[in-house]
């Protein structure tokens, strides 16, 4: 359909609104839900949204995550990553949903491992070029990345 003289990239990027309507107590779950995780409220639910559409229904779920039993040092000789990559990986394993995807900003990130947020790029780099994390969306302006843990065998 080429009508309306849209090109296809200028639809890609294109932003549509909808209404969710719940009650007060569904609302201020969903505020704290998204204030827990870091996000804004709408990138919240779009996350949960893009989760259901996202699904497939065989698809692998993660196994359930031991964050106290997590052993940094570990994972990371494992993995040959640095020590740090692996808390990184290891708190990202801590947000991500059974889908494995996670949205989380990266200065919140550093937070979690106690580094400098400069430095979490180029730790989520390592990741990826270790095979133990995917990007799904990149971030943007005031919008986190989403990415997927890719969970050990």
């Amino acid at each position: 359909m080429g009508g309306f003289g849209f090109k296809e990239a200028e639809r890609a990027d294109a932003v549509y609104r909808y209404s969710v309507r719940c009650d007060r107590a569904t609302s201020a779950k969903i505020e704290a839900a998204a204030r827990k995780a870091g996000i804004s409220v709408t990138a919240f639910v779009q996350r949960h949204f893009e989760a259901i559409l996202d699904a497939r229904p065989n698809a692998p779920k993660l196994a359930t995550f031991d964050a106290a039993g997590f052993d940094a040092v570990e994972f990371s000789k494992r993995h040959h990553v640095t020590l740090m990559a692996a808390k990184l990986w290891g708190t990202l394993r801590v947000h991500a949903g059974e889908n494995g995807h996670v949205q989380r900003f990266q200065t919140l990130l550093a937070e979690d491992i106690g580094c400098d947020h400069a430095s979490t790029g180029r730790l989520v780099l390592a990741l990826i070029e270790a095979g133990l994390l995917e990007t799904v969306r990149k971030g943007k302006m005031g919008t986190s990345a989403t990415y997927r843990v890719i969970g050990e065998d």
